[in-house]
């Protein structure tokens, strides 16, 4: 989540009858600061402090119409809406943010609202609707220098290449991410894209390319200390695990996953787990 913040013209507003006027860049600094704020709380999870924060900051923004700023809050709302579940709230919100993107004429930020509507449409369902605005996100990409905006662009476009089984497209899009997150001696990047490549071999049951890149993306999540991608890639290792026969490996992953998912306090993933530990299955 993401604000790109641009000076204004000092604007003076009066708050109410009492207290001192405030200039634009009173109200500006404000908004930064309960944006902030706003970061912090979602990265501890604590998405209901988040949201006010959020919505304290959007208030301010539209009080100096900063567009720039009303547009991050209202992607950051949408991203906490749709970390609740809210998706109907979430597409309205991106959707919003999409518009004053458009005005600004700003590629990036037009780049980046799509890619959250694109995962908003994706948790609906609505494959269709998600590959086309992705599809519109990779021609604003293209207009900047290659980056993360243009890796995690075609990584949407290859997960949706997936959903729809179509392997080979989806490996295409994974390769052409990872060679930018090479070239950009991005870390993390890479990280993301091995584990896709890796959980795209094993829906192949190609076993041993599978294992070459979670156990890569895994080892460099670890350095990263990412336990959202430490999760993912445990998770598909079990799956490599169980769909080799392998149950003693995969009772290994599947307990480090395990104590990951009750540190978190995710409840229904940690009883999913258990229950297919205990079968002693593959995909």
């Amino acid at each position: 989540m993401t604000d790109r913040w641009q000076w204004l013209g000092v604007l003076v507003f009066l708050l109410g009858c009492g207290g001192p006027a405030k200039t634009g860049v009173d109200l500006k600094q404000e908004a930064i600061a309960f944006n902030d704020a706003g970061y912090q709380y979602y990265r501890q999870s604590r998405f209901d402090l988040a949201q006010g924060k959020f919505e304290k900051a959007l208030e301010y923004n539209r009080l100096i119409d900063r567009r720039s700023g009303i547009a991050g809050n209202l992607n950051n709302l949408g991203v906490i809406a749709q970390t609740q579940g809210y998706l109907e709230e979430a597409v309205r919100l991106f959707k919003e943010a999409l518009a004053v993107n458009r005005e600004l004429n700003d590629p990036a930020a037009i780049c980046e609202t799509l890619n959250n509507l694109g995962r908003a449409y994706q948790g609906q369902g609505r494959l269709r609707e998600a590959n086309a605005v992705y599809l519109e996100a990779l021609d604003q990409a293209r207009q900047l220098p290659p980056g993360p905006l243009l890796a995690l662009t075609l990584t949407h476009l290859g997960d949706v290449a997936r959903a729809h089984k179509d392997y080979m497209p989806a490996l295409n899009y994974y390769h052409q991410a990872l060679m930018i997150d090479t070239g950009g001696k991005d870390r993390r990047g890479r990280a993301l894209r091995q584990e896709r490549l890796g959980r795209t071999f094993l829906d192949l049951k190609d076993y041993d390319r599978a294992a070459v890149y979670l156990k890569e993306a895994l080892s460099e999540f670890r350095r990263l200390q990412d336990t959202d991608g430490i999760a993912a890639a445990l998770k598909d290792l079990t799956f490599l695990a169980l769909a080799r026969g392998d149950n003693a490996e995969a009772r290994l992953n599947g307990q480090l996953l395990l104590g990951i998912y009750q540190a978190r306090g995710q409840e229904q993933e940690a009883r999913e787990l258990e229950a297919l530990l205990k079968q002693g299955n593959g995909r």
